[in-house]
């Protein structure tokens, strides 16, 4: 098939002899000028789709002729051809709107790509110019169709036919009408005579700033957000705005409630936001992470060079550190990233807190922090529904939290984790106390969020949020106790679910 006519504009003869054979040979029409002049004469006897000036010519320049072929037909495709020393000229054409510029000597690769751009423009204007062209037939056809119904028939259909939600409301709040997505939804019946309170609120008595209220009161549209339940019984956040509907007499007689639904929007809103919050920590995280990893392997290589043994041991324990708290970050993020569903198992108790603990054994070491278990007797044959890796998981981020805060506790003698796991009515707890730096009220209220950290570039605040998750989704409570200087105590409760579920 053959391509567009392009018109190339250039005062050297062997350009434009270069030029067109290798356009030629791409399956183009090519049409050649010496100068501006005699492009602006051949332009207006063959009008081609595409032109390919140079910038520097004699007479008039390629930054006027743009400007006149842009002037005799907007949607020409103009391609500028420049020296490396004339960019500002080359930028400026953009300003005049030229499709693209090359700089010379010509590369294959680059007049590909702005023919490729020219053609694609091409094409989204015939498309557009088709899709109109459509647009005004089917709008012929429904005026057409119309035109054989009574004007009630065409106000009942447009209202009917509105996207959203639609409603015309009384003085008295009551929905008098309503369009067939907001009956789909809420299950509107106009024989009730139910208010909009009760329907989609749920409440008793108006909403507060309702406005319907404000636009019979004050008789001019209002907008504002509203939160909607449907009969499913979903959460809809939508954005709303009201008309007044006036009768002969000038006065307000209904006011009509446009709304449409922006949940998704906000649910989008909110997930970019988390996802560049956690990007931003994370990152901030890995710098300070890497910046540890750097130190223990210059400290390794010293201790190699000198063959300091001490030297190397230590240097091999930051490195260790480092790398176990990268292991823990991407798991923690991992962990973030995806859903995970509860495999619920009836296991025993006292096994599990005991393998959780010993989790955390190797922690403890250096420097020596003492942990005292005491898990009571009556966990030691009774069996508890639990997600046991999720759980330990859950309960291993509070230890290790417990174990960072005794280290950072300037007396050695105190540094102690007390793990205290015990029966209470139809539940387990599991009660985590160290001896470590403690909290303020401040801390405290924002540990649990996604993100928030106290430990500086050692934490990435997705570990505790995580930790909350996972209790949640065992359908129990975490909450924390502790003072600045005095220690904290998280204290976790797990409910047995009303289901009996199978034994590991």
């Amino acid at each position: 098939m053959t391509k567009e006519t392009i018109l190339i504009v250039d005062d050297e003869e062997g350009i434009r002899k270069v030029l067109g054979i290798s356009l030629a040979d791409r399956g183009y029409t090519v049409l050649t000028a010496a100068d501006a002049s005699d492009a602006l004469t051949i332009f207006s006897r063959e009008h081609p789709e595409i032109v390919l000036t140079d910038i520097k010519m004699p007479g008039m320049d390629g930054i006027e002729l743009l400007r006149r072929l842009k002037q005799a037909d907007p949607d020409t495709e103009v391609v500028v051809i420049t020296g490396h020393g004339d960019m500002d000229l080359a930028i400026k054409s953009l300003k005049y709107e030229a499709t693209d510029f090359i700089t010379k000597p010509i590369d294959d690769t680059d007049l590909d790509r702005a023919l490729q751009k020219s053609r694609e423009r091409i094409a989204l204007r015939s498309q557009l110019r088709q899709y109109t062209e459509n647009l005004e037939d089917l709008l012929l056809q429904k005026t057409e169709s119309l035109a054989v119904q009574t004007p009630e028939e065409v106000q009942q259909n447009l209202f009917e036919s509105l996207p959203g939600y639609v409603t015309v409301h009384n003085a008295d709040w009551r929905i008098t009408s309503a369009n067939r997505r907001f009956k789909n939804d809420f299950a509107f019946d106009p024989q009730t005579g139910a208010t909009c309170y009760e329907l989609v609120r749920g409440r008793r008595a108006p909403c507060e700033d309702c406005p319907v209220a404000q636009t019979f009161s004050d008789g001019k549209s209002h907008q504002c957000e509203l939160s909607y339940k449907t009969k499913a019984g979903d959460d809809c956040h939508l954005f709303a705005w009201t008309t007044p509907l006036r009768e002969s007499s000038g006065n307000v007689g209904a006011v009509m409630l446009m709304a449409t639904d922006i949940s998704p929007i906000l649910d989008m809103r909110d997930h970019l936001s988390s996802l560049g919050l956690m990007i931003g920590s994370v990152s901030h995280s890995i710098k300070g992470l890497l910046t540890g990893l750097d130190g223990g392997v210059y400290m390794l290589d010293k201790g190699f060079a000198k063959e300091d043994t001490n030297q190397i041991g230590e240097g091999l324990d930051i490195v260790k550190m480092m790398v176990g708290r990268i292991k823990n970050m991407v798991l923690d993020v991992l962990y973030y990233a995806k859903e995970r569903e509860l495999t619920l198992t009836a296991c025993n108790v006292k096994a599990f807190a005991e393998e959780t603990a010993a989790v955390i054994q190797p922690r403890l070491a250096s420097p020596p922090i003492e942990m005292v278990c005491d898990f009571s007797p009556a966990l030691a044959d009774q069996l508890f529904p639990i997600d046991p890796d999720q759980l330990r998981s859950a309960l291993v981020n509070v230890l290790e939290n417990a174990v960072d805060a005794c280290r950072e506790n300037p007396d050695a003698d105190l540094r102690r984790i007390d793990f205290h796991v015990y029966p209470e009515d139809d539940a387990i707890v599991f009660e985590i106390k160290d001896t470590g730096i403690g909290m303020n009220d401040d801390v405290q209220s924002q540990i649990f969020t996604l993100f928030f950290s106290s430990k500086a570039t050692q934490g990435t605040g997705i570990g505790l949020f995580i930790t909350r998750k996972i209790i949640h989704q065992h359908g129990g409570t975490i909450e924390v106790a502790s003072r600045p200087g005095d220690g904290t105590l998280f204290t976790v409760r797990i409910p047995a679910p009303p289901s009996p579920v199978p034994a590991a």
